[in-house]
């Protein structure tokens, strides 16, 4: 990550309000999660946005005296309902002899991340769904991969196409372990995963099951 020293920040205070910059009072909690999760969403992977609290919207601090170990508290309470959790840094900053604080939000390698947890069903409760389910939820976008998720830990028809005319292509059943929108897992004696760009989709008329065509690397 893209690191700001005591100096960098206190200059970003004084800039107009963008893409990166945000400022807030220490009593304007309500959009400090959706402010977080945006800066996360839509900040380059690694470059740090910056959300100042305890400052006016002309960079100002504010008049009255802040307790920041409870602004910090109240300020985790709140970004913790973030899906997945979003990574940031807390710095404190000395304004005019006043002390605010900047937090600091790189662009997220996980995203897209929410205000909110995401539900699935469980039987008849409705859960929080845990990491793999929630990357499986974000696969599904992909055609692909939803197409083959349907067939998770269902038995399917696994093809090798040769590279060569002189060895001759292969097939044979194996289950589908898991899949992302970046690779299959196949569940073979040992679990082999294999890139989805290598992978095309098919149907084995024969055994009534899905079929994966695996080109050579």
């Amino acid at each position: 990550m893209v690191e700001l020293n005591d100096e960098e920040l206190l200059l970003r205070l004084k800039n107009f309000e963008d893409n990166f910059l945000e400022r807030k009072t220490s009593g304007d909690s309500k959009d400090w999660l959706k402010t977080v999760v945006a800066f996360a969403n839509s900040t380059p992977v690694g470059y740090p946005a910056v959300l100042y609290i305890g400052v006016k919207d002309d960079g100002t601090p504010e008049e009255k005296p802040i307790n920041l170990d409870s602004l910090q508290k109240t300020f985790g309470d709140k970004v913790s309902e973030a899906y997945p959790l979003v990574y940031y840094l807390t710095k404190i900053v000395n304004v005019s002899g006043k002390q605010v604080l900047a937090i600091i939000v790189p662009g997220s390698p996980d995203r897209p991340h929410f205000a909110g947890q995401a539900y699935i069903r469980e039987g008849s409760k409705s859960v929080v769904a845990s990491r793999p389910q929630f990357d499986e939820l974000i696969a599904s976008r992909n055609s692909k991969a939803n197409e083959i998720l349907k067939w998770k830990g269902k038995l399917i028809t696994r093809d090798f196409r040769s590279p060569s005319r002189i060895v001759p292509s292969s097939s044979a059943a194996c289950t589908v372990a898991d899949c992302n929108q970046f690779y299959v897992t196949f569940d073979t004696p040992i679990k082999e995963s294999v890139p989805l760009a290598r992978i095309e989709i098919s149907f084995d008329q024969n055994a009534g099951r899905l079929k994966l065509e695996e080109r050579p690397v």
